[in-house]
């Protein structure tokens, strides 16, 4: 069997299985997600619109509530002659907008006294359907009744009943009706079903329909077979509930009152019919096919081509691998290939073979650092006492009394040259034998203001601009401060002597991805490119006089601190020399 059958063969058969399984899989659970997520949302849906409701309805009973205790409904006993009652009703009306239809009160005997409309006054009001008694604990009790007016069940008037006491015997004087404009609670559940397939249905205690919206509003009957289907969760499916209807998805909430207000038990059902709710599940099963056979056919192209490709970066990886044993620096096999791991691996070769280069320069540098190791040792036990003895001698002569000026220069020159030369036998041993640095947390932006604060008058002969902009949020660094001292002050004083009069310095700092930054610029004649990777190296300086050690020991400095520094190009065309510290590491090694 060929590379090519096999792939082919294996893409076809592993899509198909794949594709067909989490097809199936996905559908089944997202019908299953969507019928429960749909559900709940119609429950919420349900309980907040009732919640709703139930605030209404506690409202309207502290509105009948509060009027019943008014003084002028006293006037019952002789009659509303002055009309004084009446009036008062029409008032409670029209300060209510259109909450209520009417407003009025009728004697013991169920006369109309006042009324908030005068057509209705001197007629009988017959006793309606009670719906609900409900009662406060130490106060008369509200009757929710409706009254039928027309054919067919519906009620025409929803109304609170209460009764009105005597101040004066203890008895009744006659009772307060305020007939409810149903429409505004008709109007809640329009607003909650408006744009959609659904259906809201307020129910009483006892079943009846007594409001409704939405396509399946003129269903009539006692619909207990629809919400019993959502039971006991409130959540649930029912088939044949309307005649002619699809299968419904059912969502019900019960009525849980209002603050004290324990509601009138309501229940409030929101239905939908399930071919609009599961509408995303079809599509989502047209569109599984329509994957399955666009991913077979994409499957056969790639693994055709897969397997054409396979064979020759294969081949050239064999012959990288041949010549890594016959030349010595082999440069990294160049495969044009999409696949990662043969990618990768030409990558990971690549930097096999920098890494080798870079151990190699480190190697030649550890060899240099040996060799100043060696010479410093020399120095100081050769060199350091006969200087010692020089100097002496000298600054003994210019004591001298009657000493002429040209011999007391002489002896300043010869204790200038031996603290000189004292200074490269220290400069030498530091850089062989770098003391370990103490880690404490210091902030670097002080350490560089001490430091610009000591080459200021070095720079103030020279005219040098020195601009800090030091923006770096997180400066605090676990670091050794005399050794960081040096670095910086190494730094500028170097970039101090390349640059010419009237110059410019710059001292920055930013927080970076790796942690801080800092950068120290100049406008000097900069560093050719053939000499930027032997900067750091040891004895290495293109300055007159200088020793090619300083910086050196700054690389020492930055990389026993966990930092990296490197040098490029300024801004202005000088050198720059870039610091990176890593905050994190350095604050676990404190």
């Amino acid at each position: 069997m060929t590379i090519r059958s096999a792939i082919l063969r294996g893409f076809l058969t592993l899509v198909a299985i794949s594709v067909l399984l989490g097809g199936a899989l996905s559908f089944y659970e997202f019908r299953l997600s969507l019928q429960a997520e749909i559900g709940q949302n119609l429950q919420h849906t349900a309980s907040a619109l009732l919640d709703r409701i139930d605030a209404y309805s506690f409202e309207r009973l502290a509105d009948i509530r509060e009027w019943q205790r008014l003084e002028l409904l006293q006037d019952i006993r002789a009659g509303d002659i002055d009309k004084r009652m009446a009036r008062m009703l029409a008032d409670l009306k029209t300060g209510h907008g259109r909450i209520y239809d009417a407003i009025y009160c009728t004697d013991i005997q169920g006369h109309v006294v006042a009324a908030s409309d005068a057509t209705l006054i001197g007629r009988m009001r017959p006793p309606g359907d009670v719906l609900l008694r409900e009662s406060k604990s130490g106060s008369i009790p509200v009757v929710l009744e409706h009254f039928v007016a027309k054919a067919g069940g519906q009620p025409s008037q929803i109304t609170l009943r209460v009764d009105i006491p005597d101040s004066f015997t203890g008895g009744d004087l006659g009772r307060l009706y305020a007939v409810l404009n149903w429409n505004e609670v008709r109007r809640l559940l329009e607003d909650a079903v408006q744009g959609s397939e659904r259906t809201a249905l307020l129910l009483d205690a006892r079943d009846q329909i007594i409001a409704a919206a939405g396509p399946l509003a003129d269903t009539s009957g006692r619909p207990a077979d629809w919400y019993r289907a959502a039971l006991p969760s409130g959540i649930g499916t029912r088939s044949g509930a309307v005649p002619g209807a699809d299968d419904l998805l059912l969502g019900s909430a019960r009525s849980s009152g209002y603050q004290h207000f324990p509601g009138f038990g309501w229940r409030l059902l929101m239905v939908e019919p399930t071919s609009v709710a599961f509408a995303p599940v079809w599509q989502l099963a047209w569109v599984i096919l329509g994957s399955l056979l666009f991913t077979l056919l994409v499957a056969g192209w790639l693994s055709l081509r897969l397997s054409a490709r396979l064979a020759q970066p294969i081949g050239q990886l064999t012959e990288f691998a041949r010549q890594m044993w016959q030349m010595r620096r082999p440069a990294a096999p160049q495969i044009a290939t999409g696949i990662t791991e043969v990618g990768e691996l030409c990558h990971a070769f690549g930097e096999m073979i920098e890494a080798l280069e870079r151990s190699r320069e480190h190697l030649v540098r550890a060899g240099k650092l040996a060799v100043v190791g060696e010479m410093a040792a020399i120095m100081a036990h050769e060199v350091r006492t006969p200087l010692g003895i020089l100097k002496s001698s000298a600054e003994m002569l210019a004591r001298r009394p009657g000493l002429p000026a040209q011999d007391r220069e002489l002896t300043e020159f010869i204790v200038s040259e031996t603290e000189r030369l004292n200074r490269l036998v220290t400069t030498l041993l530091e850089c062989a034998s770098p003391r370990p640095p103490q880690f404490l947390p210091h902030d670097l932006h002080d350490i560089i203001g001490h430091v610009s604060a000591l080459i200021s008058s070095r720079l103030s002969k020279k005219g040098i601009e020195l601009e800090s902009h030091l923006d770096a949020r997180h400066s605090i660094l676990a670091c050794d401060r005399e050794q960081m001292i040096q670095v910086f002050l190494n730094l500028l004083i170097n970039a101090q002597q390349h640059v010419p009069e009237g110059g410019r310095l710059a001292v920055s700092s930013r927080d970076s991805a790796n942690g801080l930054e800092v950068r120290v610029e100049d406008d000097g004649p900069g560093i050719a490119e053939a000499d930027l990777e032997r900067v750091f190296d040891p004895f290495f300086t293109r300055r007159e006089g200088g020793i090619g050690l300083g910086l050196t020991i700054v690389d020492q400095i930055v990389q026993a601190h966990g930092g990296r520094i490197a040098v490029t190009r300024s801004r202005w065309g000088g050198a720059c020399f870039s610091l990176q510290f890593g905050l994190e590491k350095q604050g676990d090694e404190t």
